[in-house]
C-alpha cells in the first residue's frame, strides 16, 4: 500500500510540474469545488488500546484511505469546507489489531490566490471522529471484539493545488494537524491528502 501511495504522489507531482512549465493561463477559478483522492494519516494512539487483550506498545500508526472535500467560496476568497475521511490499518501491531478512523468535519476556508497555476488555501475545521478497534481474541484469535468511540475532532492546515484548466486541478498536497479526543484521551495526528479537484 505504501508503494502505491508513493507512486500516486510521484505521478501527481510530476504531472503538475510538467504543466507548470507551460505558459500560464490566467483564469478566474470557479467558486465551488469537489476534491477526492488518497489520504494518509500518521495517527496518534494515546488512550486507544485499553482493551481486554492488553495495551498496544505503539504510540502511533500509519493509516491509509480516502478523503472527499466540498468547498464553496463566497465574497472575496472566504468560503466553507466540508470534509469526509476514512483511514484504516489492518494490523497496527503484532497482535493483529485493526484500527479505523472516520471523520466528518466542516468549517471556514480561505483561498490565498485564485489566478495562475498554483492555488493555495488554508482552513480550520471541526466536527466528530469515529474510531473503531477490532481486537482478535480467543483460541487462535478466532473471535474479534470491537471497541468504538465517537468524539470531538478539529484540524487546521493548508492545501496547494495545481490548476490544469479552469475546472480541473491536481491537489498536490493538503497537510493538516488533526486533534481528536477518542476513548477519553487526546490524540495528535498529522495527515496528507492528494488527488483531483473538480470546480464548477
Amino acid at each position: 500500500m505504501r508503494k502505491c501511495a508513493a507512486i500516486f504522489v510521484f505521478v501527481l507531482v510530476c504531472g503538475a510540474f510538467a504543466m507548470a512549465q507551460m505558459e500560464p493561463k490566467l483564469f478566474d477559478i470557479p467558486k465551488t469545488e469537489l476534491s477526492f483522492g488518497y489520504a494518509y494519516q500518521h495517527a496518534g494512539l494515546s488512550g486507544s488500546f485499553a482493551t481486554t487483550n492488553g495495551s498496544v506498545t505503539e504510540n502511533s500508526t500509519s493509516l491509509n484511505g480516502i478523503a472527499i472535500e466540498f468547498s464553496r467560496y463566497f465574497h472575496g476568497n472566504f468560503g466553507v469546507t466540508g470534509d469526509f475521511a476514512w483511514d484504516t490499518n489492518g494490523s497496527v501491531d503484532s497482535t493483529g489489531i485493526k484500527y479505523t478512523r472516520t471523520s466528518y468535519l466542516g468549517g471556514p476556508s480561505y483561498r490565498l490566490h485564485r489566478y495562475g497555476f498554483f492555488s493555495p488555501s488554508v482552513h480550520v475545521l471541526a466536527g466528530v471522529d469515529h474510531g473503531t478497534l477490532t481486537v482478535p481474541t480467543g483460541p487462535a484469535n478466532a473471535i474479534s471484539l470491537t471497541y468504538s468511540n465517537t468524539d470531538f475532532a478539529a484540524l487546521a492546515g493548508g492545501t496547494l493545488d495545481g490548476n490544469l484548466t479552469k475546472h480541473l486541478a491536481i491537489r498536490l498536497a493538503q497537510v493538516d494537524y488533526l486533534y481528536t479526543h477518542n476513548y477519553g484521551t487526546s490524540q495528535s495526528s498529522f495527515r496528507y491528502l492528494g488527488g483531483i479537484v473538480v470546480r464548477f
